[in-house]
């Protein structure tokens, strides 16, 4: 049976739509180019007078991969707009790098996040990223993580790694200081400002350290060593006048030694982290002075996976000072937990959450409940809810900011 010309057409038609469609999938495959990233946008308001925004912004990541054999390049933008902080809005770079591996060396140049340990929001050994707390809660906590600036080199066994992290100009916590910002802490009414955003950009200056990590089949651990700074600044009082005063943001050299263990056992996840930090700063409680002190930092949590997509964790973070002095403005022995509930519903689509963080040594609490729901593969909405108090402390101070807020977030 003979076809019609327009039967051969349309064959014709489906064959060169077909190839074209073969060879822009080969394209895409062999292509060294990635390009993703995702457009979000975050406000919140205040849930008591004068019910103020807290937060309104809107960001644009974009992510750019180019592969070529064994290494590969690496950068990442933020374009940002902030209704609140006009500071804030702009182009930002996120990160910046060159990566290469083989089987016996794995080496990263350049604009990079570092995270060591397993503790989830809370630092004993991850100290070489640090953290943006221009908006304090605001942001998920692998969002607030900054880049810094260095080396990396790594042995990337299966059972074994072994890192080197050399970092020549560190970077400091970035706080809430600007008098525009709902998040600034109470500051004397005429008081200068000195925060420096890192040292003095020379040799002696740099964080450079080193971990062992292994990877055995019922347990992860490694140990570490780090030389680097209080990156969190202590705040000492200088009085200029007799009504004015400069505070400024120390930042002292400290040597840190730990480890980390995650074993599974059966629904349940067992995590650890130990460190002793040397010579770490430490304010006095006159806020005139600082002292340097050896201090013990340990953290325990466990994570429960109960089924029906119910997630439980909890963690209890632990810090004593040596040689203990009764002018400090921390307690000998301090502590904070927090924990994490989690439910997903409708085919994995909804997630609901609540988080709380307890300052147990000033009674002061931070809880936030929230609800995730995807509304297709690349559009994510969330409501929530952030909770502040107790009676004294950061988390007490910010009473003011219990807010409502919401989030849209579309991938590409």
């Amino acid at each position: 049976m003979k076809m019609s010309l327009r039967a051969k057409r349309s064959v014709a038609k489906q064959s060169l739509v077909a190839l074209l469609l073969a060879s822009a999938s080969a394209f895409a495959q062999e292509s060294p180019f990635q390009f993703n990233g995702f457009v979000d946008t975050y406000h919140a308001v205040q849930t008591q007078h004068p019910h103020d925004f807290t937060t309104s912004r809107t960001r644009l990541r974009a992510e750019l991969r180019v592969d070529y054999e064994n290494a590969y390049l690496f950068t990442s933008l933020n374009g940002v707009h902030n209704s609140i902080l006009d500071d804030r809005t702009g182009v930002q770079l996120q990160e910046a790098y060159f990566n290469y591996q083989n089987d016996l060396v794995e080496f990263k140049a350049g604009r990079q996040i570092v995270v060591w340990g397993v503790a989830d929001g809370l630092r004993v050994t991850d100290l070489i990223s640090p953290v943006d707390y221009t908006e304090f809660m605001s942001s998920d906590y692998d969002d607030m993580r900054m880049a810094v600036d260095g080396f990396r080199v790594k042995y990337p066994g299966e059972r074994v790694n072994a890192e080197i992290v050399y970092v020549p100009v560190p970077r400091y916590f970035q706080m809430p200081l600007s008098e525009d910002n709902p998040w600034r802490p109470n500051l004397p009414e005429k008081a200068g400002l000195d925060f420096p955003e890192g040292p003095d950009a020379k040799f002696k200056n740099g964080d450079f350290g080193t971990r062992l990590s292994f990877f055995l089949s019922n347990l992860d651990f490694s140990i570490s060593a780090l030389h680097t700074h209080n990156q969190s600044p202590v705040s000492v009082v200088e009085p200029v006048s007799k009504d004015s005063v400069v505070i400024h943001g120390i930042h002292e050299t400290m040597t840190m030694f730990g480890g980390d263990m995650s074993m599974p056992i059966g629904e349940f996840v067992i995590r650890a982290e130990v460190a002793e930090y040397f010579r770490e700063a430490l304010g006095y409680a006159n806020n005139l002075d600082y002292a340097r002190k050896n201090t013990f930092n340990a953290l325990g949590g466990i994570d429960w996976y109960a089924g029906n997509n119910w997630t439980f964790m909890v963690q209890y973070l632990h810090k004593y000072i040596a040689d203990y002095s009764d002018e400090l403005a921390n307690e000998k022995n301090s502590s904070e937990m927090t924990f994490r509930i989690s439910k997903e519903l409708l085919n994995n689509t909804l997630k609901l959450s609540l988080y709380g963080m307890f300052d147990i040594d000033n009674l002061g609490y931070y809880g936030r409940a929230s609800g995730d729901y995807s509304l297709t593969d690349q559009v994510m909405l969330s409501l929530g809810y952030d909770h502040f108090g107790g009676k004294r402390g950061q988390l007490a101070g910010y009473k003011k900011n219990r807010e409502v807020w919401a989030k849209a977030k579309y991938y590409f």
